[in-house]
């Protein structure tokens, strides 16, 4: 017996982007993201005063080691919740939300392509405007499956991303 495939109406560009606009911050989130950044970036010098706040750069020898510091302060000062520490993975991060705005934070110590991946980031979103948008909508048709995090087998944002700019050169 032959099967019929029904597929749903295909969504426009229109709606896409009407999507992509609402998951952007409003102003006032995008200034509580700001003041957690901020409030992060506190706690990092607190532990390590004279470190370089871009991507990390602590100059600790075993980042597993910064990972448990900021662990505790977090802890101790309260301003985050959720926190998760994944030491065992390729590049260990710290994983927490930010309790007053809700901002999520993955934080990776002493990781040299940092700077690199995030130069290629803003290039390519410059470079091909639909990139962001499907990015987003992926993210959260991920997200929904609970697909969007590499340590429990999922698939992360830069890799998303490079995937989609591999698709886009094609195009």
């Amino acid at each position: 017996m032959g099967h019929i495939l029904i597929l749903p109406t295909m969504v426009g560009v229109a709606e896409i982007v009407d999507f992509c606009d609402f998951l952007s911050p409003t102003p006032e989130e995008q200034a509580a993201r700001d003041a957690a950044v901020h409030s992060v970036f506190d706690v990092i010098k607190y532990i390590w005063p004279a470190c370089k706040v871009m991507i990390l750069e602590s100059g600790i020898k075993n980042p597993q080691t910064g990972l448990y510091a900021f662990f505790r302060v977090l802890s101790q000062r309260g301003i985050a919740k959720k926190i998760q520490v994944i030491a065992k993975a390729s590049v260990p991060i710290i994983k927490f939300v930010e309790k007053k705005s809700g901002a999520a934070f993955d934080i990776s110590f002493d990781v040299d392509n940092g700077p690199k991946a995030a130069e290629f980031i803003k290039e390519a979103v410059l470079k091909w405007p639909q990139l962001r948008p499907l990015c987003l909508i992926l993210k959260v048709f991920l997200q929904q499956r609970d697909l969007n995090e590499v340590y429990s087998s999922g698939i992360g944002s830069y890799a998303l991303l490079a995937m989609i700019v591999a698709m886009l050169q094609k195009v």
